[in-house]
């Protein structure tokens, strides 16, 4: 269908033999293989999010380095995923990492946004020139020509986000975007995520972010999928978010009894 990004995820049990997640999240996978991951169809442009309390199963649930370790089928932007279509698959996804010191290996960042288009075969001028019309649209022209290492955290993830967006993905994958960053940074990512037109899988703690920035939430305890639906709707149901070891978001927890006695 070419109104949707992706179409099924179903991820049967996976061989864990080359991860060094704990024995607890393991089993969580395990279990989880069981269930369909994303069954429905998403609008380009959605965002969409994974939340769960064990952090390595975040994670783990977001790397798709370990889907080919996984029986059943796979299907991504019409794609069925197996080894021979995994160059289209990855012109179609754009994964942030969660470091963004892993992520950045150039050494400015108009290099490292260049790198990804033209090894897809992009020429260098046109490569360029969508550099440059990335950076306008992100507001980050300034930094073309800054060093890497040079970068604050905040400007370094920005750089991360456009680096992505410089390969054009239709799916971008993002690991804790917010971690670290300070209130103005982490402003401006929220307005960056609400702006992008491609589809997101968040995997994030920040739950005031998710509530800001995501359509919708799956939430997982113990292998299961224990609520999915509007993000608006989960995380304003304090009785299953502690059902299932999270809190609701700061901006709804209200006023802490401390500050109130004081």
């Amino acid at each position: 269908n070419e109104n949707k990004t992706v179409d099924t995820v179903t991820k049967k049990k996976p061989d864990m033999d080359n991860n060094n997640l704990p024995r607890d999240d393991i089993e969580q996978l395990t279990a989880l293989s069981r269930n369909t991951l994303i069954s429905d169809s998403y609008e380009p442009g959605s965002t969409f999010k994974v939340i769960t309390a064990s952090s390595a199963l975040d994670m783990g649930l977001v790397n798709t380095s370990e889907l080919f370790n996984c029986a059943g089928t796979i299907t991504i932007d019409g794609l069925e995923m197996y080894r021979g279509n995994l160059a289209d698959i990855r012109r179609r996804l754009g994964y942030v990492l969660q470091d963004s010191d892993n992520q950045m290996f150039m050494p400015t960042v108009f290099e490292d946004m260049l790198f990804g288009p033209l090894n897809y075969g992009m020429p260098r001028p046109e490569a360029e020139a969508l550099v440059d019309r990335t950076l306008a649209e992100l507001n980050l022209t300034h930094l073309k020509n800054r060093r890497n290492h040079k970068l604050s955290g905040g400007e370094k993830r920005m750089a991360a986000i456009a680096t992505i967006l410089a390969m054009q993905p239709k799916i971008m994958l993002m690991d804790e975007p917010s971690t670290a960053l300070d209130p103005k940074n982490r402003r401006t990512l929220i307005r960056t995520l609400n702006a992008l037109p491609v589809t997101k899988i968040i995997a994030t703690h920040d739950l005031d972010l998710v509530l800001e920035t995501c359509d919708r939430v799956l939430l997982l305890h113990d292998g299961q999928i224990a609520a999915d639906g509007p993000a608006w709707e989960i995380l304003r149901d304090r009785a299953l978010l502690e059902r299932h070891s999270l809190e609701l978001p700061f901006c709804l927890a209200g006023v802490p009894e401390r500050a109130k006695k004081s």
